[in-house]
């Protein structure tokens, strides 16, 4: 079974952040600690830690069903895995249509020169 999860690279992330459509989410789901660390994309709209699904898996579906199912979700965190995990989960067990996974997440993003904000 192919799950359909589409890709972001920074660079297309950062354009659709200047011209973000309405009806539309920016998820990152690294844990508290990493915000802190390593700062947040500006324009995210919530946090969802990814290791809600082995900790409180009812916790992040709810979470999640507080969005429209058929609205666009962009989902980040470190490095793009938890991301894709998470991305998968939308799309599998929650019934998203439209989810996109940011590839190499704020590492990247900082690699790449784009500024963060520190919390």
């Amino acid at each position: 079974m192919t799950i359909d999860v589409h890709s972001y690279t920074v660079d297309e992330l950062a354009s659709w952040l200047e011209n973000k459509p309405l009806g539309a989410s920016f998820i990152d789901v690294r844990e508290a600690s990493e915000l802190e660390e390593q700062g947040i994309i500006k324009g995210y709209d919530t946090n969802i830690p990814y290791f809600l699904t082995n900790t409180n898996p009812e916790l992040f579906e709810k979470k999640f069903s507080a969005l429209d199912k058929d609205e666009q979700l962009v989902i980040s965190c470190r490095s793009g895995r938890r991301s894709l995990l998470a991305a998968q989960y939308a799309v599998s067990k929650l019934g998203f249509k439209n989810v996109y996974n940011v590839e190499g997440g704020i590492l990247k993003w900082i690699q790449k020169g784009y500024p963060v904000e520190k919390l």
